[in-house]
């Protein structure tokens, strides 16, 4: 475990939040403190695990690592999940560009890159630091993905026209450096979009320490428009659009196993209640409430989209 300051300003005065066991992967001795920088509000762990120890986190059964045979044994609920958010995904980017040299950072198994291969004529690149997610990518779905971290590929200057990190950047140990490079790899005219929990959310101030969003010890960071905005204008990017329009309902029931598993209930109930709600009827007879949340701001998840600082 390593201490660290806050990776906006630099200050080291915080004050601590919560502290948490991994809901996810459900292991109580596995204990994650988050702290809030007391100058800026960014929210971070503190201690956390250093990127030596942060492999032991990600297990091949963690939920991105999605291979061919796993799409073709899951449920068709499933399959038309993964197939929707693909397509949603690529649209939040084909709005502003049809064609060109896309960069997936934390790309996994590659599932969202083999989809982009529908949508528009794109010369496709992936980095993935697990090198499990990331074979699946080159060898079942012949991409090019490079094993490891965006600034050990070395990609050229101004190369490429759309960065993407999906889930990505809460948990990296350095986003402001991230973002620098990112910047130096980006043509003048490019974009990048990214999507991370949003700290301000409803989910947020419902479930507290259960929230889907803290998702310790992986999310390293959890972000607010405020925060995010500082980052950004602190590497030269400027924000062209920003909403809350993604992944609601799934966080929501995430959230909720996280509670259940932290207050123990058994786990047939835990399973029979996540099956009823994650049925489609639950989610069409909910879809105004969760709808209403998402386009006023408050969703569980924000979409940024940024440009460089001074580009039309």
């Amino acid at each position: 475990m390593e201490y660290t300051l806050c990776n906006i300003c630099g200050n080291s005065e915080v004050q601590p939040l919560y502290t948490i066991s991994d809901y996810l992967l459900e292991r109580s001795n596995i204990s994650s403190s988050f702290v809030k920088c007391e100058n800026c509000g960014l929210i971070f762990q503190n201690p956390r695990p250093s990127i030596n120890e942060i492999n032991q986190h990600y297990p091949s059964e963690y939920e991105s690592y999605l291979s061919k045979q796993d799409i073709e044994n899951a449920s068709w609920l499933l399959k038309e999940a993964i197939r929707y958010g693909i397509k949603k995904r690529g649209r939040f980017i084909t709005r502003y560009k049809k064609s060109g040299r896309l960069l997936d950072i934390g790309c996994a198994s590659g599932l969202f890159l083999n989809g982009m291969r529908e949508q528009g004529n794109w010369e496709l690149y992936g980095v993935e630091p697990n090198e499990y997610a990331a074979k699946i990518a080159q060898e079942q779905y012949n991409l090019n993905v490079k094993i490891g971290l965006l600034e050990e590929a070395e990609y050229p200057d101004r190369f490429f026209d759309v960065v993407t990190l999906w889930d990505v950047l809460e948990h990296l140990h350095d986003p402001k450096a991230q973002m620098r490079e990112i910047h130096r790899i980006l043509k003048p005219d490019g974009f990048i979009i990214f999507r991370v929990p949003n700290a301000n959310s409803f989910d947020a101030k419902i479930f507290k320490h259960y929230w889907a969003g803290l998702d310790a010890p992986r999310h390293l960071y959890v972000f607010t428009f405020d925060t995010l905005n500082k980052l950004l204008t602190s590497t030269g990017f400027r924000i062209i659009n920003k909403n809350t329009n993604s992944g609601s309902y799934p966080t929501f029931l995430i959230s909720l196993r996280f509670y259940m598993v932290g207050n123990r209930t058994s786990r047939i109930v835990k399973q029979w209640i996540l099956k009823i709600l994650s049925h489609p009827i639950c989610r069409l007879l909910t879809a105004p409430l969760f709808f209403i949340i998402s386009i006023s701001s408050r969703g569980p998840q924000m979409v940024i989209s940024a440009g460089i600082q001074g580009s039309s």
